[in-house]
């Protein structure tokens, strides 16, 4: 849950992020990692491979419509908008457009104990706004937010009943052409598997939906801005402790000042020291770390730097905490699971695939 009670301690930048992202798969494994760069990766991890491949290079082609949404109102007197899925679709994307002081709601069936995640994407059309949302059943639960004026901005976790869930967004300002990610997993199913490819057609990864794609609004880190970004969205890391919002930035540029300095410290958000190379998937990365404190805010980075045919590569870890200690013995706040965070994000990093 993100607590954005806490926003005006961030200094903000306005950045756009553009994305592709091709459907996998849902599975109950763990993320594998891709394979060498000698290889092209195509949409689906196969779980055998042929007797002529390594378990590396098992990769084939099956292709999955990705649902449309057409916004028309299931009730047009209470304007609730119903979200259908395309057959055995397991995501949607939804655009759309509220103004200031409106809100909107939306309907979704599921069943007891599918894993469930919304999150929102906010367009570079316009002013970056604060965009909070509100989840309950039809029985009444709510699912978020959770706490008395503690609003959150995304949701993910196993649903408590089959029923339908309702959706309430209710920007502070205008929000236009925002996309919505709804992503509902089959019945046993733990994640849904996505590959971004990067705009300069040479890169790409994959993630889970653990992870969602966002406008990234915060402290100006970077080197190279990112041209897309995720958020770590799992709730259930969220409550009841310090971890205020975590994200996995990816940035590429040729820009050449930037290329020439590419490796090198840069101290964006406090002293930053580098601390080794880490090879994936057969380049070296420049590895290194820097940390910020500001009013019981703690700001953490993690850089990883790389140059690849004259193309300087960023991918960041960008992790917003507070200080443990601002909270009473009694309040029931502990400490958040770096390890697990970064093992989110390692694994996210450990699939990074640029062509040579």
């Amino acid at each position: 849950m993100r607590h954005r009670f806490l926003l005006f301690f961030l200094m903000l930048s306005l950045s756009a992020c553009t994305f592709q992202v091709e459907m996998l798969t849902p599975t109950t494994d763990v993320l594998t990692p891709a394979p060498s760069s000698t290889e092209t990766l195509t949409p689906l991890i196969t779980d055998t491979p042929s007797s002529s491949e390594t378990p590396t290079q098992a990769y084939t082609v099956t292709p999955s419509p990705i649902p449309t949404f057409t916004s028309t109102a299931l009730l047009p007197g209470e304007g609730i908008y119903p979200i259908r899925f395309a057959a055995n679709g397991t995501f949607i994307d939804i655009v759309d457009s509220i103004s200031a002081g409106k809100s909107r709601t939306y309907s979704i069936n599921a069943l007891k104990d599918q894993v469930m995640s919304i999150s929102i994407q906010q367009s570079s059309d316009g002013e970056w706004t604060y965009i909070p949302m509100e989840i309950k059943g039809a029985d009444g639960t709510t699912l978020c937010p959770l706490l008395h004026n503690v609003d959150c901005t995304f949701w993910r976790g196993a649903l408590p009943a089959s029923q339908d869930y309702f959706v309430t967004i209710s920007p502070v300002a205008d929000a236009l052409n925002f996309t919505m990610r709804v992503t509902i997993l089959p019945p046993s199913s733990t994640k849904q598997i996505f590959r971004y490819s990067a705009k300069n057609g040479v890169a790409s990864f994959f993630y889970d939906d653990n992870l969602a794609p966002v406008r990234f609004n915060e402290m100006p880190v970077y080197k190279v801005e990112p041209e897309f970004a995720l958020q770590y969205i799992d709730t259930e890391a969220y409550a009841s402790t310090n971890l205020l919002e975590a994200y996995f930035l990816f940035g590429s540029t040729f820009q050449s000042d930037i290329v020439q300095s590419c490796t090198q410290p840069a101290s964006l958000g406090g002293p930053e020291s580098i601390v080794g190379e880490v090879n994936i998937n057969g380049i070296n990365y420049t590895r290194s770390e820097a940390a910020g404190v500001a009013a019981g805010n703690i700001y953490e980075q993690i850089y990883h730097r790389a140059v690849v045919n004259g193309t300087c590569y960023e991918i960041i870890f960008f992790i917003h905490s507070t200080n443990i200690g601002v909270y009473a013995p009694d309040a029931g706040v502990k400490e958040f699971d770096r390890a697990a965070l970064l093992q989110r994000f390692e694994d996210t990093l450990s699939t990074l695939l640029i062509q040579q």
